[in-house]
């Protein structure tokens, strides 16, 4: 029996991290490993009980800026069980635990990257640059979501990319499911643009509100959803009231119904400053979303047709045409789940692929 244990920030469903993490998980063979979580934050998640379900552990670690009692923690979780494996999904905040796991002679200490920059802003992207070589020098081994991600913190150094994968029999577009969603939501005769992400820096929400309304411009009864939470909630959420948006702009916060939701979008925009490999654009594509996506995201994620690539320092009007233009796609959307489930993201065997991995770097 391997004994694994993740560290993550937090578990919500929006959180593609944590659904990378989950979609594993799920695939994983019980009888040959056991996973538990540590988290840096304690965020309401239906995830929760899955995991306890399968008889794994959840541990909520202390805040990092009360170090004596962070340590503390950590040492009490690296000895309640003997872990082969810690696999690290955060950045700077895993320091500590990286720490006791090396003192502990864990013997392997995997540090992951989930992103193609070290930070949404320069501040936060200098700061993580000077303590990476501190990070690096506690880990044994590299993985990275995608080739593009593993450069960006690796460099030139040996890592295994390791796709993100999403549940093949979840994702098929169905029309009554679309249906009822935007009774639901009361748009039956309108346009529905959609993103699904943190309302963070990153994720450029404020581009993406001017973009939508110089859409309105050319299609007055479309709407624009925002699916998830983030620091910028209030600022986008005062952004759109200062623009009279909204009852055109719906921020709607973390759901748990977001597969649902992309049944009642036509278009979905990722205007993202940077990505790793955005799970949020696999997602769509297996929906069959036509998408316009930032030329900043890799294009590693797309295994589709409907995938349409705009400068981000291109003009607005450029940008809405683009919408305007998915919108006006009349895809055969039910189709793209049998692509899914032909493509590298699809979680057929993710599960042996990873216990294979886990193995490989236990010799």
């Amino acid at each position: 029996m391997i004994n694994v244990l993740i560290l993550i920030h937090n578990l919500r469903v929006a959180n593609g991290v944590a659904s990378f993490a989950m979609n594993y998980f799920r695939d994983l063979d019980q009888s040959e490993i056991h996973v538990d979580f540590a988290l840096y934050a304690n965020r309401p998640s239906p995830y929760y009980d899955e995991i306890r379900m399968r008889g794994s552990d959840i541990y909520i670690l202390p805040k990092v800026s009360d170090i004596k009692e962070h340590l503390k923690k950590c040492n009490e979780i690296l000895s309640a069980k003997k872990y082969d494996i810690v696999h690290d999904n955060t950045l700077h905040i895993s320091i500590p635990m990286m720490f006791c796991a090396k003192k502990k002679n864990i013997p392997v200490r995997i540090l992951h990257s989930h992103n193609t920059k070290m930070g949404e802003t320069s501040q936060k992207e200098l700061r993580n640059k000077m303590i990476l070589p501190v990070l690096r020098s506690l880990a044994t081994d590299y993985v990275a979501c995608s080739q593009l991600a593993g450069e960006a913190m690796f460099g030139k150094r040996k890592f295994t990319v390791i796709p993100n994968v999403i549940q093949t029999k979840k994702y098929r577009f169905d029309p009554a499911v679309r249906e009822r969603v935007r009774q639901d939501m009361n748009v039956q005769d309108k346009l529905i643009v959609g993103t699904v992400g943190r309302l963070a820096e990153q994720k450029n929400p404020f581009f993406a509100v001017d973009v939508f309304t110089h859409l309105l411009k050319d299609l007055p009864d479309a709407e624009y959803w925002w699916i998830g939470s983030g620091p910028l909630q209030e600022q986008v959420k005062d952004y759109v009231e200062e623009k009279s948006l909204s009852d055109r702009v719906k921020l709607l916060g973390s759901r748990n119904d977001v597969l649902e939701l992309y049944q009642g979008m036509d278009a979905f925009l990722l205007p993202s400053l940077f990505e790793g490999l955005p799970l949020t654009g696999v997602e769509a594509q297996a929906m069959g979303l036509p998408m316009v996506v930032s030329n900043t995201v890799t294009d590693e994620m797309v295994y589709t047709d409907l995938v349409d690539y705009v400068d981000l320092n291109a003009p607005m009007a450029v940008w809405v045409e683009h919408l305007k233009e998915a919108l006006r796609r009349n895809a055969d959307r039910a189709k793209y789940a049998d692509v899914l489930r032909r493509s590298a993201f699809s979680n057929v065997d993710c599960g042996k692929n990873l216990m294979d991995m886990y193995k490989k770097m236990l010799g």
